[in-house]
């Protein structure tokens, strides 16, 4: 197919495709996203010219789905690449050995972010390297704070990369260096299935014994409860998609806030409810926009071969202010 103004294509029209260099954005529901705004902001930094559309699989989309992607995507020079914000897992569970390389982060995390299928397919897992640049800015998410998530997920499994290894050198040497210090770092979880492939993957990268303390919390009373004695500072994070893919907080209400900590919010859109309950407690808020810019930023230099430098980032940043929901 040539060149269409719809945001989202489907596997058929992927293989088809014969208009400008297309990356695409595999998720669940990708139409409404502000990345199909964002992209032709942050294209001539990455890959000028191209443009990008949306494929959407569903939750319980079964293994033969993400093949035909992935195959429909390398056998088309016209198609050069993709950002992965949902399924990361079961296209790496469902295609592995359709890579032809992959870095040291998938192999670490069972997981991938992004695809570059320009030259055969190569595979990126960078959303570790993602939070490691939003906790590099200065503000009151930097520094050696205890870090509190709740959810166990795969942002879960970025954020204990992000506090254990040195991920630039990691990504560089192609093995896990550790970092030269680890911040304290608790992970609330649902399930302990998901509790232990975290477990698991701090034992592949050698920081097990560096924690992180994960702990099997089930419902709003024993989130609260690991919250009750924190220091100043500590960064309370939601990590559940709760706020955005469906209502709610995992907190019952402001008072389940200490004060003295910041409510940090992965999601950047939809009600953020959990960061409603914050500001009513009186405490300093985050939400997820910047992890959204470092997540896409990260993959798309990772696709394109690009640098991303903290100057470059702080550009896009600039570039995409007034995209902000």
């Amino acid at each position: 197919m040539t060149a269409t103004t719809a945001t989202v294509v489907t596997t058929e029209e992927v293989a088809a495709w014969t208009g400008p260099p297309l990356y695409l954005f595999i998720g669940i529901s990708t139409a409404g996203s502000s990345v199909h705004r964002a992209f032709p902001v942050w294209a001539p930094v990455f890959a000028p010219g191209a443009c990008l559309r949306g494929v959407d699989l569903p939750e319980d989309a079964d293994p033969e789905q993400f093949r035909r992607l992935l195959v429909a995507m390398r056998d088309n020079p016209a198609v050069h690449g993709a950002v992965v914000t949902s399924h990361k897992l079961r296209l790496h569970r469902a295609a592995h050995d359709l890579l032809d390389a992959a870095d040291t982060l998938v192999h670490l995390t069972h997981e991938i972010n992004s695809l570059d299928t320009r030259d055969g397919v190569r595979a990126f897992a960078r959303d570790a390297e993602s939070l490691d640049v939003v906790l590099r800015v200065p503000g009151v998410l930097h520094g050696g704070a205890p870090l509190v998530c709740i959810g166990a997920g795969g942002s879960a499994i970025a954020l204990l990369l992000a506090t254990r290894l040195d991920v630039p050198a990691t990504i560089t040497a192609g093995a896990p260096v550790p970092a030269a210090a680890a911040r304290p770092l608790t992970i609330l979880g649902r399930r302990q299935a998901s509790l232990d492939e975290i477990a698991g993957v701090a034992q592949r990268c050698g920081i097990d014994q560096e924690g992180p303390d994960l702990v099997l919390a089930t419902d709003s009373v024993s989130y609260r409860a690991r919250l009750t004695d924190l220091p100043a500072g500590s960064v309370v994070i939601n990590a559940t998609g709760l706020g955005k893919t469906a209502p709610g907080s995992p907190l019952a209400g402001p008072e389940a806030f200490p004060p003295g900590i910041v409510a940090w919010d992965f999601n950047y859109r939809g009600p953020l409810t959990f960061l409603e309950q914050a500001r009513a407690a009186g405490v300093p808020t985050e939400d997820g926009w910047d992890y959204f810019l470092a997540g896409w930023s990260c993959a798309l230099a990772a696709i394109t071969g690009t640098e991303l430098t903290d100057e470059r980032f702080a550009d896009l940043v600039a570039r995409s202010s007034s995209l902000r929901p």
